[in-house]
């Protein structure tokens, strides 16, 4: 299949989630109760999200490997659903009795609130989900190559891993936009899940369709499948299930992975909204797992029957069996089945995994930055949506990165057992801490990191080690040359597989490490007080942090509010002030009056932990707590260090002030000077001992005029008499004053709360200098524009005038010249038809020559005065070029050259009168200049048009003539032969005519072997119009035909005579209409033949119209003129008439003679 119309149908199915997602936010706001009795369902099909890639791709892979043995990642869960939901129910009321939003807060909280605990599980989340993040990527890569190769082989982005980069980008950003929308992560995704439901419906419904559909069309169904299977000694083995200890390492794994993959935790925890949904899912959910998987084994059996050699990866089987059985439609509904369960996966692991690195990682180190600490208690909501939505970005980045480390390395199997026994360290600490007391949290954390390394040692490395990317003589010597200590037998064990070796070991170092330091450790109160909580399910009001004296209801409000927000917190509040929702909001404030107690701070905690996890939720709260609770030692601190600021700021003020390049004053409302800088002295040239605090402004004023301060101005321009004026008093003022010196300064002044007023002095003269420049500046530019308009304009007019006089030039050459060559031409041809004669072939063969240099020299020059207009339509590329090859084929035939043309189905938006201009000029070029071999024409697909490629075997064009070829008058070499072959304005042409069409000519040669000229031509989005029939379409035969001729030249009329004569027809001549009506007397002619422009301003249309009037206006008729304009075409084309242009070629002309009499004669037989 191509490649396009897969990735496009992924991005479009991912555009569908997107709406998916969109419609189940809003209709859940819309309709809650209907969202509530579809919510067991949504639920149990959202715990899917379990079925991954490797469910899907993996699990078939691996039972063309071993059989049954694929079972036993789906055994673990099917049991924790049916025998231990009532585990799950107590986990679910946990959560929300705490509040928690992820796996790592949950067993934080478990064993007091532990920060460190909540990273190190972090940390470990990360390292053990990003392989199962990459197997994801791998398995909607490997499928899309397996459905349609790699769409991005020519390397559109030059990204490594194009395909799965554009998936990633996708994800992540479905990610951000239904994940992480606010920064309360416990917040119930309505949407979200229901896209996670609709994947969970997609993925079991491409099993069932795709996997039957295999298994029938091989062997007729299952039990033919495993009648041929038992038959075939190859696959005989696959057919006897296996309970080793392999089996039930994997088992065990996977019953452990259910409960603490960090999405399943989310979906199965999080996003559950009644603790009565878990019945539900605990048999629904075990028969999605039975039915998604019933058809694995088979199809399995089935493709290991179909590829014998091994030559497809099992993985992929699902997807290549059915395009080797011709079933597309099947391998894309698998492609679809697989994509969905790998985006579920990863969409919902992403959301879950950057909420714990926002909490559990970010937010205590943001904690731990004053400045960084201070703008997030003012608005913490915008900095926890731009980490969260980076952490998905950074994750999903580096799951593309892993997948890029690993490539084909690693089976998709492989890499989900391996995740599987990282994140089962989870377990010990969660099982535990939610059944036992006694567990500690130094003996949680020694356990966490003895499991983790021993799980790195002992499954990761080795895993690496089948890849080669691990040193060979750790896994045979093992850590310092130890033997007991090799990573696949450490402890001296042997006897196990790898897998089960590894997850066992670290599983028992774990455990053992955690039962054995909780024995030697204690419990602070805050972990006694949370262990009675998690496994008595008892919230005493007295837990908590005691109360601090001085805090109130409304000091934990105004904190609340700023996290979580007023829906969230206000419902809270209410309660404990002992008010309804619908009571009123002075009650509501007098309550938050209250001194709190520990139910008010559990309660605020709660409100926290749901945006920020529970560890950081605590000392948040903890913080505000110990800011209220001071003694009078604390109390006579703050105020010294209170008094000690206050002074500081006074010197930094007066420091400031001093040291500001602007003259201050304040004046109080009795207009006395309270406060000035030294620059407000200078300013001025006020003695510094003349003022004091509290001189009167009238003083300052009265000193500064008897210095002429004012000059001839008056008391009215001072500062004092415009604030003493009641219009100004109240508002800003601001104005300039010219000193005697020449100095101009800008007084600006603001009146102060109690009466008085701030004025600030800047000195302005270089601004005001500047700005007196920047005038006469601009007052001379003024003058030069309008000078310089003068000038263009005069050169305009020039320009136009000598415009004019080309085109008149232009129809000067169309009509005068080419009118004698038309007469030559037609003389010539009447001659040729008479017999051959060698004179006579030479002089058609010069005038061919003359036409062709002529046409060339009148495309230049319409190109240059802009005659040429392009009409754009839809054109069936073949209709353009194929008539064109047929005509040249004969051509190169003569040159002993073969011209091959490779057909093509394109339709192009172009012009296709210019763009055959720009192939034929190609192909001219191309038989001039190739002595031998052979020309080929075709088209080649580019993303969103086609390139028309003309290859010759030529010889070649050096790499510093490829611009000056394309130039007037240019060519290659400059010898007499160069010249014989034209003026070289050819390419010229081709150049100027692409830029009208904005097609893009583009060249490729080799000096010694030949050349290639390509024009880029856009694809059209409508059909093509429907192509013309060729003028010679209809051939008949010409003999006795009467044709009334109108020429006002004699000669032209006479070569026309001498020419039709020799075609046995039967020529009437007349110089005007009314001539050729006279000559004709009362016969009929079958067809008119007339000049444009006649004698005495008239034209051949008003003598067509005077002989359309006696004979009907379906007489055929052409109009044959030298005269190119547009005007005259689109007034030929009213007319209903056909046209030629002079110089005619006989062909021609004879081809629509016999084209206009075989329509004349259909249009008597209709």
């Amino acid at each position: 299949m191509s490649s396009w119309p897969v990735l496009g149908l992924a991005l479009g199915y991912l555009a569908a989630l997107f709406a998916i997602a969109w419609w189940g936010d809003r209709y859940a706001a819309r309709q809650p109760e209907v969202q509530e009795r579809r919510a067991p369902l949504l639920y149990a099909m959202s715990l899917a999200v379990y079925c991954t890639s490797w469910t899907f791709y993996g699990a078939i892979g691996r039972a063309a490997a071993s059989g049954w043995d694929f079972l036993s990642i789906y055994v673990g869960p099917i049991l924790v659903f049916s025998l231990g939901w009532p585990i799950l129910a107590k986990m679910v009321r946990v959560a929300k009795a705490e509040n928690t939003v992820s796996i790592s807060d949950f067993i934080s909280a478990r064993y007091g609130k532990s920060r460190v605990l909540a990273a190190l599980i972090t940390v470990m989340a990360v390292t053990v989900v990003l392989p199962y993040f990459a197997l994801q990527l791998k398995a909607i890569t490997i499928s899309l190559e397996a459905l349609a190769g790699d769409p991005f082989a020519n390397r559109v982005m030059d990204i490594p891993g194009e395909t799965t980069f554009i998936i990633t980008c996708a994800m992540a950003l479905f990610a951000i936009l239904f994940g992480v929308r606010n920064i309360h992560a416990n917040e119930h995704h309505r949407g979200l899940m229901m896209a996670i439901s609709t994947e969970s419906m997609v993925k079991l419904g491409a099993a069932i369709l795709v996997g039957g559909g295999i298994v029938f069309a091989v062997a007729g169904g299952p039990s033919g499948i495993f009648e041929r299977a038992a038959g075939d000694p190859r696959l005989v083995h696959l057919l006897t299930p296996h309970f080793g200890a392999g089996w039930w390492s994997i088992t065990l794994l996977a019953a452990l992975a259910i409960l603490c993959l960090p999405r399943q935790f989310h979906v199965t925890v999080v996003e559950n909204t009644h603790v009565g949904d878990i019945r539900t899912a605990s048999w629904l959910f075990p028969l999605y797992l039975v039915a998604i998987n019933i058809f694995v084994l088979p199809v399995a059996l089935a493709g290991l029957m179909m590829f014998p050699d091994g030559s497809v990866n099992a993985d992929t089987f699902l997807v290549t069996i059915p395009q080797r059985l011709g079933h597309d439609w099947m391998a894309v509904l698998a492609f679809l089945g697989g994509l969905s369960a790998a985006t579920s996966m990863i969409i919902v692991g992403a959301v879950a995994l950057s909420t714990m690195v926002c909490n559990d990682l970010i937010v205590p180190i943001l904690m731990a930055i004053p400045s960084a600490m201070r703008r997030w208690q003012h608005d913490p909501k915008p900095m926890l949506l731009t980490v969260r939505r980076v952490a998905v970005v950074a994750l999903l980045g580096m799951a593309y990165l892993y997948y890029l480390m690993i490539g084909t390395t690693f089976p998709l199997a492989t890499i989900g057992t391996v995740s599987f026994a990282g994140v089962a360290q989870f377990a010990p600490a969660l099982l535990m801490g939610l059944f036992f007391r006694r567990v500690t949290k130094a003996g949680a954390i020694t356990g966490l990191v003895a499991g983790f390394v021993a799980w790195v040692y002992s499954v990761l490395i080795p895993s690496f080690a089948v890849a080669g990317l691990v040193p060979g003589h750790l896994m045979d010597q093992g850590l310092f040359g130890l033997g007991w200590l090799t990573p696949t037998g450490l402890g001296g064990i042997h006897d196990l597989d790898t897998l089960a070796h590894g997850a066992l070991t670290s599983l028992a170092l774990n455990l053992f490490m955690m039962v054995l330091v909780s024995g030697i450790t204690g419990q602070s109160d805050l972990e006694k007080q949370q262990a009675r909580r998690f496994v008595s399910m008892r919230h005493d009001a007295r837990d908590g942090v005691a109360p601090a004296r001085g805090v109130t209801l409304g000091d934990l409000y105004e904190l609340a509010l700023r996290y979580v927000g007023r829906s969230r917190a206000e419902p809270v509040f209410r309660e404990l002030v002992g008010l309804g929702a619908d009571e009123g909001k002075d009650l509501f404030e007098e309550g938050l009056k209250r001194r709190i107690d520990e139910e008010a701070v559990q309660a605020t905690e709660w409100l926290l932990a749901g945006a920020i996890g529970s560890a950081s939720a605590r000392v948040v709260v903890a913080s505000l707590l110990s800011d209220r609770r001071l003694s009078r030692s604390d109390a006579r601190s703050i105020i010294d260090e209170a008094s000690r600021a206050i002074l500081d700021s006074h010197v930094l003020m007066r420091s400031t002030l001093e040291n500001v390049g602007k003259g201050i004053c304040a004046v109080d409302k009795d207009f006395r000077l309270r406060l000035w800088n030294r620059r407000f002295l200078e300013m001025l040239e006020v003695p510094e001992g003349l003022i004091k605090v509290g001189t009167p402004m009238g003083e300052l004023v009265a000193y500064l005029q008897s210095q002429g301060e004012f000059g001839e101005e008056g008391e009215m321009e001072t500062l004092f008499a415009r604030r003493l004026d009641p219009k100004r008093r109240d508002m800003p003022d601001s104005f300039h004053r010219t000193r005697p010196d020449g100095v101009v300064l800008e007084i600006m002044s603001n009146p102060l709360p109690d009466g008085g007023f701030v004025a600030v002095y800047t000195d302005v003269t270089d601004r005001h200098r500047a700005a007196e420049a920047l005038r006469a500046a601009n007052e001379g530019l003024e003058r030069g524009i309008a000078e310089r308009t003068i000038d263009l304009a005069i050169a305009k007019s020039e320009a136009d005038r000598a415009n004019q006089a080309k085109t008149r030039l232009l129809a000067a050459v169309s009509h005068d010249l080419l009118q004698p060559l038309h007469a030559a031409r037609l003389f010539i041809s009447a001659a040729l038809d008479r017999g051959p004669d060698a004179l006579v072939t030479q002089a058609d063969a010069a005038l061919r020559s003359v036409e062709q240099l002529l046409g060339d020299l009148l495309d230049i020059t319409k190109l240059d005065t802009g005659v040429v207009k392009p009409n754009r339509t839809a054109v069936a590329i073949d209709d353009v070029l194929h008539p064109l090859t047929d005509e040249l084929a004969v051509v190169a035939q003569r040159h002993g050259l073969q011209l091959r043309f490779v057909p093509s189905r394109a339709t192009v938006d172009t012009d296709a009168v210019l763009l055959r201009r720009i192939v034929q000029n190609l192909l001219a070029n191309a038989l001039r200049y190739t002595p031998r071999g052979r020309i080929l024409v075709g088209c080649r697909r580019l993303a969103g048009a086609v390139r028309v490629e003309v290859w010759d075997t030529g010889p070649g064009i050096p790499d510093d003539k490829r611009e000056e070829i394309f130039k007037e008058f240019r060519q290659l070499g400059n010898g007499q032969s160069d010249r014989d072959k034209g003026l070289g304005l050819g390419l010229s042409i081709v150049e100027r005519f692409a830029a009208i069409l904005g097609h893009r000519v583009s060249l490729r040669s080799v000096e010694g072997k030949g050349s290639c000229f390509a024009v880029e031509v856009p694809l059209s989005a409508r059909a093509a119009d429907p192509a013309r029939p060729a003028v010679g379409a209809s051939v008949t035969g010409l003999e006795g035909t009467l044709v009334l001729c109108v020429e006002n030249e004699p000669a032209i009329a006479e070569a026309t005579i001498a020419l039709l004569s020799g075609w046995s027809c039967e020529v009437v001549w007349g110089a005007t209409g009314a001539d050729a009506l006279a000559a004709l007397g009362d016969r009929v002619p079958d067809v008119v033949l007339t000049d444009y422009h006649l004698d005495h301003g008239m034209s051949g249309l008003d003598a067509l119209s005077l002989i359309r009037a006696r004979f009907g206006a379906d007489l055929p008729a052409a109009v044959i003129t030298a005269d190119r304009t547009e005007a005259v075409k689109d007034s030929v084309a009213q007319a209903g008439c056909r046209v030629l242009y002079k110089p005619v070629r006989p062909g021609a002309l004879r081809a629509l003679l016999s084209h206009m009499l075989a329509e004349k004669r259909r249009g008597r037989a209709a």
